[in-house]
């Protein structure tokens, strides 16, 4: 019975392509590790490391051709007939995956429709609904997740290019470079490999002076403590002359880019300056030290943290997320009465903005 059972499965996951769409068994999660790792729109979240860590139930779906994985999707269980991202807070891509490629354009194309389509008609048919699933910006192409029905929503990031760091000074803000000197100046010191509870600290009062409460920390422990002993993550903490901590960054890697993840400072003028230079100090990490040619900021439709960013210098980037029926993110990208990592990122200008707001020197 089994046997039947089985064979009638393969043969309703097989599209006119031959692709063979099935849900991968932990046996397989090495070889999955693998095709993220050689997949151009493959990200550290797509990982088992990252997926495990977050303690969300997750699916893989591959797609197999001639027993070979030639595609493959990354989705959260918000509920068994749910899908999502799991912490999108802190998950900022997941969903499809394609082989690299070195054919021709429309052989290309071709090649991730009848991908993009298996996985799309296998989502529709194992949920009931999707939440949101945001992909990496590689993806470019939702024709086969919008001819299965789904809705497709459009957001936007921040890259920086990291073959040299001058450039990236040279591109930034006048404003932002002149922070980072003034800080310097003040001689206020950053510390890699710092404690990353206190970047929790000084994120948690950035969320605190807006007046918005958050559940990240148990969650941000967890995958932090996952990601240490792998090499993966980094905080970087800037502390004043007396060794007081004013501002963080912690970062998270593979072998493509850094992502800024989470961030926070105290308020007040210098710490502003602290907080800017932290993230500076990750970028310079990201470029020496790791020879990544990348850096994401991870993206936010939050207009203040847009601002913070882009003052960085960095080339916006969109990215895309489906999702289907009434379901997705508001309109700055997060559920209803839901905070993300980076708002306690906010730049301080934006803060400041009203007529009363100090002025940065």
């Amino acid at each position: 019975m089994n046997a039947v059972l089985s064979s009638f499965d393969r043969q309703a996951n097989q599209n006119k392509a031959g692709c063979e769409i099935r849900a991968l068994e932990e046996s397989e999660f090495v070889e999955w590790d693998q095709f993220v790792r050689q997949s151009p729109q493959g990200t550290l979240f797509h990982t088992t490391l990252w997926l495990e860590a977050v303690g969300v139930p997750f699916r893989l779906l591959g797609c197999f051709r001639g027993g070979q994985m030639h595609g493959g999707c990354a989705i959260g269980l918000v509920k068994h007939d749910v899908a999502g991202t799991p912490c999108p807070s802190l998950t900022p891509y997941l969903g499809i995956l394609y082989p690299r490629c070195n054919a021709k354009y429309v052989t290309e194309i071709s090649n991730k429709k009848e991908i993009g389509g298996a996985l799309a008609a296998r989502l529709k048919r194992d949920f009931r609904r999707v939440e949101e699933l945001a992909f990496a910006p590689e993806v470019t192409d939702l024709q086969p997740f919008i001819w299965q029905g789904f809705h497709v929503r459009v957001r936007y990031t921040y890259r920086l290019s990291l073959r040299s760091l001058e450039t990236v000074l040279e591109n930034m803000d006048a404003r932002r470079r002149n922070e980072i000197v003034s800080a310097q100046r003040e001689g206020i010191q950053v510390e890699p490999g710092a404690d990353f509870a206190e970047v929790m600290r000084l994120s948690e009062k950035s969320f605190e002076r807006q007046g918005k409460v958050t559940a990240l920390r148990p969650i941000a422990v967890r995958i932090e403590a996952a990601l240490r002993p792998a090499g993966r993550c980094l905080a970087f903490l800037a502390r004043s002359r007396d060794g007081e901590p004013l501002g963080a960054a912690w970062i998270a890697w593979d072998e493509k880019r850094a992502y800024y993840l989470v961030g926070g400072y105290d308020h007040s003028a210098k710490a502003n300056k602290a907080g800017s230079l932290a993230l500076w100090h990750a970028i310079q990490f990201a470029a020496t030290d790791l020879k990544l040619l990348e850096f994401d900021f991870e993206g936010s439709m939050i207009p203040a943290v847009e601002q913070f960013f882009r003052k960085f210098g960095g080339t916006l980037v969109p990215y895309y997320s489906i999702f289907s029926g009434s379901g997705g993110l508001d309109p700055q990208g997060r559920k209803t009465g839901d905070s993300t990592a980076q708002v306690a990122a906010v730049e301080p200008a934006a803060e400041q903005s009203g007529p009363h707001a100090p002025k940065n020197p």
